[in-house]
């Protein structure tokens, strides 16, 4: 995100949560605030306590399996759903929930952590920030080393088994249409 980071923004909506009252839509008011899925590739499982602290309420990683997220999404109002998506050491990568239930906003960590909300930005950032292109800022054809890890993790789980050649640059590229 360009201006501040998804830590950053959830502490933004819980500190407007706790000065502000009945603005709840009646699904949100079921989980005693409103809802944040963190979405990322670069989400650690190490630091899980502090994503609970800020706010969120579950995770996902991309690429995003959408039937996950449907599943996610679902666990919103489906207390049964949520309970199968609840987090499990060890399988981080799948996403899912960091609670049962309902989660006041009064209990997010909601200080600024004191640190510019987006430090130094590249160049090429500041211009992805500036353009309509979603694929602006990313360079064509190449996946981080998680993120192709993670590929290929969904990738076993639907039953396929994809090659990720990787680069010399702390990066994977892309499987060619002969991978397997």
């Amino acid at each position: 995100m360009p201006i501040v980071d998804g830590l950053t923004s959830t502490k933004m909506i819980r500190s407007y949560e706790k000065l502000h009252t009945n603005i709840y839509s009646a699904r949100a008011a079921m989980n005693g605030r409103v809802p944040i899925i963190a979405v990322s590739a670069s989400l650690l499982e190490k630091s899980r306590q502090d994503y609970i602290d800020a706010g969120f309420d579950a995770w996902i990683l991309k690429p995003i399996s959408f039937l996950r997220l449907k599943e996610l999404m679902a666990a919103i109002v489906e207390t049964k759903i949520r309970e199968k998506c609840l987090y499990e050491p060890g399988q981080w990568e799948k996403g899912g929930w960091f609670h049962i239930g309902q989660k006041s906003s009064m209990a997010a960590n909601t200080r600024p952590s004191g640190a510019p909300p987006q430090s130094a930005p590249s160049k090429n950032a500041q211009n992805a920030a500036h353009s309509d292109d979603p694929m602006a800022g990313d360079e064509q054809g190449e996946v981080p080393d998680e993120q192709a890890r993670l590929l290929r993790a969904q990738e076993m789980e639907n039953g396929k088994h994809v090659h990720y050649e990787a680069d010399s640059e702390p990066s994977s590229r892309l499987p060619s249409a002969g991978g397997t």
